[in-house]
């Protein structure tokens, strides 16, 4: 009843109550067994000089004690009889390890709970100070007893630490060793007050303190003794006159109530138990503890003393911690802020290791934790280090008290380095003296500390206990790795109604935050860090503290699963993107208020371009206006901004502000493009392939390129690249300083300034020339837009195939040249191919045969380099053979003139001749048909007699082709009379389509022809030109060739002689102009427009050796072509008959002029075809005839008289003089009457006799073989008469179609021997016809 009493009262009750002012949330179950010490600064703030020292004595974190005692001094805190003297060590006769705990500040009232629980007690006090005179170090005293006074009701034992100003270099004071000599201590230079108790240690400024954490330990030991003394003597006490432990807000609680009943007696001894346990604890009797905290709980819940129940059950759950989880010791040091990011950690790496795996498991780093000890004694055994998880600790710490009370050689575990709970093995007994059989298990760790809690919670005035408590709690369940309990435990934090001010709710928002963070609770954690973040400037608060606001929003991006990585952002796509959004912009507001506008912009920078795509059309509108405002107070770059404790902002750029649709490299323009000159291959033997010269390696190179731009830049050429841009916001977009980002060779990208309408796709060129060669790194371009300049990289683009970067190979300079003609330009340019690299135009008319010349001027107009490389070709759409007629340069005047010099010219002609197929083309099949009689029918009596070379003669002619002349009637011939030296010439009319078609290799004669042709010029000069480079433009020409005239037909008559024959022409003139014509050394002739005309040309015959070669050559290469397997041969007739009309265009050349102007040409009979009666016509005859009349021999034109009935001898005689023999010959006389009107006679059967054959056959005439015959003639009638003899070939029925390959050269010379005699009709007459003038007796 009392107890109620007591409890209502402590609910109760007005007035202010005593309670802990805050909780410490440093506080860890393990604290429970440290001895507590004030580690405080004093004097002047010096941090840094002071640091090595605070470094040192936190070194110190606990010591080892034996049963020698170190110090004769410490003996009065002894019972004076030895029966009372205590031994320190455990009950296992281990020595004890007391542990440091120490604080930068303790509030003097948190010492009226040290008889609640001591371990809250203050037990020592350390200080360190600098001076550098007497007085400062009277008032560093002066401070160090102030504290000793304001904790003097629990203090145990005080040090001061005092660094002094430095003598000399060379001194070493305080290092343990006798001074130098000549040398003076500190302590011998100052000394301290009077009033001054404490022990003082003085060292120079740069001392080393070597002996300072000996001396330190010594403290340590002392203050143990006192706390052992303390015990003994609280264990001393008898249970009947012990007082009653209260908690400072139970004083009144027990006013007026009997204190001598049954229930407050087992009250009084229980909390005195509870107590002593406390200090057996901290005295490092753990076994004993646990025993006395299990008494004291089952007395105290007896009488239900809640408070102190609960303190007994945390008491068993700290004990039984430190058994448990030794590990959970570390050195005190300063922590590092750890609520701020490092730079480059991604927010979904901060997970723990051990929270990955299954709440089942649990991991630990397997590695040694090193704490400095020190023996107040000895030194002390090896110490056990725990290399596995808490639950192998345990096993390893059994191991471990089993060999050491069996001997004094340590061991370690062996256990894995991880292990489940399940698999450990938890003591829930003592197994063979491993551990205290009364221990609590692992999971009831966390009952007791539930009950401990609930407990707590009854007493109003036990918050800050509760709190503490809970947060003990969470610590071990994060050791136990029971996620769920931790979070349960700081959740129960949240209810406790504790007056705290707002530093304090501040600091238990961070303290929440980080035990959320090291159970993987990221986004909870980040939830309380802003909690914190916005209580530092709540509404409402005198000094708002935005710096520390900034600060804590900016740790609780992992948690939101950001970082301040944007691309990291980007890339992972995690989290919730309202959340996010609405913490960027607490954030920008927080920078803001600090008057951090740089930061401010960048913060709205990283929204937009992290949540862009989160955010309606309307929020994006609003945010870009909003960063717009931002930027004109501080300009937004893509630069880290480092803040004040270090934490580096990363660049945020506004990638997709313009988005960027596309991106092409261009290449330069068709005519600077760089080029390989081409290099003649190197014979590679005879080999069609050789692994060497593959390649491969080059291929798989381009495959591992895929961003390697297939063309190449110029070393100071401007260059281009086109990007596709929208603006997605609904207002014009200004994009200014729009530059190429290149990286590898110096690149001078110039500036772009564009306005972006919205929603409106355009395009944009940036530009820049490259200043060095090499591989030139394209990564994107630069913006500035909004008051941001932002760096878009291809890379960070999302969304779009672009590679993460263009590779181009710039190249050495090269020259630049400006080329010109003197003829004029054309309206349009070249169709034709590689049309893109023409610079320059010209035009050109000229009539069929007409020549002309064009200069092209070229200028160097590079500064610096010269012209060394030139090479001039001629690319047209005709075929090469007939543009090599056209088009003519002189190469090697042009190399002459080289190396232009810089802003150099040259200038070379371009020779045109207006080539054209001046005969009118044949069918092929005309050229070879129709049989070839005896005669040449009715033209073959033309009267040569009349004939002179003046011209006086009338020549008969063929009017068309052979073919159609076998078609004529004998009487269609016509003459053309030529008298008294004037030209009088029978007009033909031009009939249409009667010229023909040009052939594809040819140029038609009949109509205008258009040719279109390049000039390409290849050049280079300088670096570029050793690297094998060069570019090529070209000038356009159009060249119109126009009619002039055209043979229509031909025809070879015999001519006087028998070293020549008559080439009968028709030439028409096409042009619009009357034309004079040339057709021999002497003689002209003038043509009307659209008139024609026959000329006859007297041409020498084509000589024995001509045909001879011609013969030679068809051998051999139907030869080569047997020995190959082809079945079609050359017969000797093509041979001959191209080997003729070669001769007859050498050898006639047709100039015309029209009149009243300077156009001139010559036309050419360049592809004329002869028919087998032209060949035979046009090359000298393979016979040679001697011929005598009456034993007379005949001459070409002389004059033979016999009378009628005179029988008149006629021999004749044949010589083969060619080199095959002749086989088949017909040797045949005929005498006729021509009338010299175009008729002939041949009926002669009543006016002539022969006596003897007129028609004789011979087999065969070898070489250099003669035959004769002689006959004899007998005329009837008087008159005159001509004897046609002539001898003709008959072609040999040919056997097979196909021949098979010879065996033997023998066999091919016998093959080829056979003469075209066997081949073709061949009719050879003697040249002219003999005339007999016939006289009456």
């Amino acid at each position: 009843m009392r107890a109620a009493v007591g409890l209502m009262l402590s609910h109760g009750g007005g007035g202010v109550e005593p309670a802990m002012s805050r909780p410490d949330y440093e506080q860890s179950a393990l604290h429970h067994s440290c001895l507590l010490v004030l580690l405080r600064g004093v004097g002047p703030s010096r941090a840094r000089v002071l640091q090595r020292a605070f470094e040192k004595v936190r070194r110190v974190s606990h010591i080892r004690v034996n049963g020698e005692l170190l110090e004769l001094g410490w003996l009065y805190f002894l019972d004076i009889r030895l029966k009372n003297y205590h031994s320190p060590t455990d009950s296992a006769g281990n020595p004890r390890t007391i542990w440091i705990r120490f604080v930068h500040d303790h509030p003097v009232e948190h010492n009226d709970w040290g008889d609640f629980q001591t371990h809250r007690r203050l037990l020592g006090l350390i200080t360190i100070g600098r001076f550098d005179n007497q007085t400062e170090l009277n008032e560093l005293c002066r401070q160090h007893e102030s504290l000793k006074v304001r904790y003097g009701s629990t203090l145990y034992e005080s040090r001061a630490i005092f660094f002094g100003p430095d003598e000399s270099p060379l001194d070493t004071i305080g290092e343990g060793k006798a001074p130098p000599i000549g040398g003076r201590r500190l302590q011998d230079e100052f000394t301290t007050p009077s009033n001054f108790r404490s022990q003082a240690f003085f060292y120079r400024e740069q001392d080393t303190c070597a002996d300072l954490e000996p001396r330190i330990g010594d403290f340590a030991s002392a203050l143990f003794w006192v706390l052992e003394s303390r015990r003994l003597e609280r264990s001393r006490e008898k249970p009947d006159k012990v007082s009653l432990l209260l908690a400072p807000f139970e004083k009144r609680d027990f006013v007026g109530l009997d204190m001598e009943s049954r229930n407050n007696r087992k009250r009084c001894v229980g909390r005195v138990m509870k107590n002593l346990a406390d200090l057996s604890l901290q005295a490092g009797l753990v076994d004993d503890a646990l025993s006395l905290y299990h008494n004291a709980n089952e007395t105290l819940k007896s009488v239900g003393d809640s408070l102190w129940v609960g303190a007994s059950e945390e008491g068993l759950c700290a004990a039984s911690a430190m058994l448990l989880y030794p590990q959970m010791r570390e050195i005190e040091t300063l922590h590092r802020n750890s609520s701020l990011q490092e730079a480059g950690t991604s927010p979904l790496k901060n997970t723990p290791e051990k929270w990955r795996a299954s709440d089942a498991t649990k991991k630990v780093t397997a590695g040694e934790a090193t704490v400095n000890n020190v023996d107040s004694a000895q030194p002390p055994p090896q110490r056990v280090t725990s290399n596995s998880s808490s639950c192998s600790s345990v096993s390893s710490l059994v191991t471990t008290a089993t060999n050491s009370s069996a001997s004094d050689t340590p061991s370690t575990s062996s256990s894995s380095s991880t292990s489940t709970i399940s698999a450990a093995p938890i003591p829930g007994h003592q197994r063979n003296g491993d551990l205290p059989g009364n221990i609590l298990k692992a999971e009831e760790i966390t009952n007791y500390y539930r009950k401990a809690i609930i407990n707590y919670s009854k007493y109003r005035n036990a918050a800050t206990i509760e709190t503490e408590a809970a947060l003990k709690a969470s610590r071990i369940c994060i050791e136990q790795n029971r996620p769920l309990d931790v979070a349960m435990f700081l959740q129960n934090i949240l209810y406790i109604n504790l007056s705290m001010s707002e530093a304090e709710k501040v600091k238990r928002f961070e303290i929440i935050t980080e035990l959320y963070q090291q159970i993987g609770y990221q986004r909870k954690a980040a939830y309380f860090q802003r909690l914190a973040a916005l209580q530092h400037v709540k509404q409402g608060s005198q000094a708002p503290d935005w710096n520390q606001s900034y600060r804590l929003m900016l740790g609780s991006f992992t948690g939101y699963l950001l970082c301040l990585d944007p691309l990291e952002v980007l890339e992972n796509a995690a989290g919730w993107p309202a959340l996010q959004i609405d913490l960027v912009q607490t954030l920008i507001t927080a920078a803001r208020r600090l008057g951090h506008s740089a930061l401010a912009t960048r913060h709205m920078t990283f929204l937009l371009q992290t949540q862009w795509d989160n955010m309606s059309p309307t929020e994006q509108s609003e945010m870009a206006v909003q960063l717009q405002n931002l930027s004109a107070q501080c300009e937004g770059s893509p630069v880290p901004l480092v803040l004040e404790n270090g934490t580096v902002i990363p660049p945020a750029n506004l990638t997709d502000l313009p988005y960027c649709l596309d991106c092409q490299v261009k290449d330069l323009p068709a005519h600077l493009r760089p080029q390989r000159i081409k290099v003649a291959k190197a014979d590679s033997g005879p080999f069609l392939f050789t692994p060497i010269h593959f390649n491969s390696v080059d291929r798989r190179d381009k495959k591992k390129d895929k961003n390697k731009i297939a063309f190449l830049w110029v070393q100071n050429d401007l260059s281009e690249v086109t990007v596709r841009l929208r603006n997605p916001l609904p207002f014009e977009l200004a994009v200014t300083d729009m530059r190429l980002l290149t990286n590898g060779v110096v690149f001078e990208s110039l500036p772009q300034t564009i306005v972006l309408q919205p929603h409106v796709p355009t395009y944009v060129s940036l530009h820049g020339t490259p200043i060095e060669t090499g591989q030139l790194d394209l990564q994107g371009y630069s913006t500035h837009t909004l008051g941001v300049k932002s760096n878009c990289r291809l890379k960070h683009m999302r969304g779009r195939s672009f590679p993460p970067n263009y590779l181009v190979d710039v190249i050495p300079a090269l020259p630049r040249i400006e080329v010109k003609t003197s003829l004029p330009q054309t309206a349009t340019f070249s169709n034709m191919n590689s049309a893109d690299i023409v610079v320059t135009s010209a035009s050109l008319t000229l009539y069929n045969g007409e020549s002309s010349s064009c200069t092209i001027t070229i200028t160097n107009e590079s500064n610096t380099l010269p012209l060394e490389y030139l090479e001039v070709s001629i690319n047209s759409n005709v075929e090469q053979e007939l543009q090599k007629k056209i088009f003519r340069i002189d190469e090697e005047a042009i190399k002459a003139k080289l190396p232009v010099p810089p802003l150099g010219s040259i200038d070379f002609d371009l020779h045109i001749y207006a080539e054209a197929d001046f005969v009118c083309p044949q069918p092929p099949a005309s050229v070879h048909s129709g049989a070839v009689g005896g005669d040449y029918g009715a033209s073959s009596l033309t009267p040569y007699c009349n004939m002179s070379t003046s011209g006086h003669a009338s020549l008969p002619s063929r009017v068309s082709s052979p073919q159609h002349r076998r078609q004529e009637p004998q009487n269609s011939s016509f003459r053309s009379t030529v008298s008294g030296g004037q030209h009088s010439l029978a007009a033909l009319s031009l009939q249409p389509g009667g010229g023909g078609c040009a052939g594809p290799s040819s140029l038609g004669s009949q109509y205008s022809q258009h040719i279109e042709a390049q000039v390409r010029l290849k050049y280079s000069g300088g670096e570029a030109l050793t690297a094998g480079y060069c570019r090529q433009c070209a000038v356009s020409f159009n060249l119109e060739l126009l009619p002039s005239a055209q043979i229509t037909s031909w025809d070879v008559l015999p001519a006087e002689v028998a070293s020549q024959f008559y080439l009968v022409l028709d030439i028409s003139n096409l042009t619009a102009q009357e034309m004079s014509l040339n057709y021999t050394d002497t003689k002209n002739i003038l043509i009307e427009a659209k008139e024609s005309c026959r000329v006859p040309i007297p041409v020498d015959r084509c000589s024995l050796e001509q045909v001879v070669a011609a013969r030679a050559a068809e051998v051999a290469e139907n030869l080569e072509r047997e020995l190959c397997f082809r079945t079609q041969l050359l017969s000797f007739n093509d041979a001959l008959s191209k080997l003729c009309a070669i001769h007859i265009a050498e050898r006639v050349k047709i100039n015309w002029l029209l009149t009243g102007t300077d156009i001139q040409g010559t036309a050419s009979l360049r592809g004329i075809v002869l028919s087998q009666s032209m060949v035979d016509l046009t090359a000298v005859s393979p016979l040679q005839w001697s011929i005598s009349f009456q034993d007379t021999p005949v001459q070409p034109h002389s004059e033979i008289v016999c009378t009628v009935g005179q029988n008149s001898i006629l021999s004749i005689q044949l010589a083969n003089q060619s080199l095959q023999p002749l086989r088949n010959l017909v040797l045949s006389i005929k005498f006729y009457q021509d009338y010299l009107n175009g008729m002939e006679n041949y009926n002669l059967e009543t006016r002539v006799a022969i006596s003897g054959p007129n028609k004789i056959d011979i087999p065969l005439l070898e070489k250099q073989e003669q035959r004769q015959h002689t006959c004899s003639v007998i005329f009837f009638t008087p008159g005159r008469f001509k004897a046609s003899i002539e001898c003709s070939s008959n072609p040999q029925q040919k056997q097979s179609e196909h021949r098979s390959c010879p065996t033997e050269i023998a066999g091919q010379s016998d093959m080829f021997s056979s003469s075209y005699d066997e081949q073709q009709a061949h009719v050879w007459k003697f040249i002219p016809p003999i005339e007999v003038t016939v006289l009456e007796q």
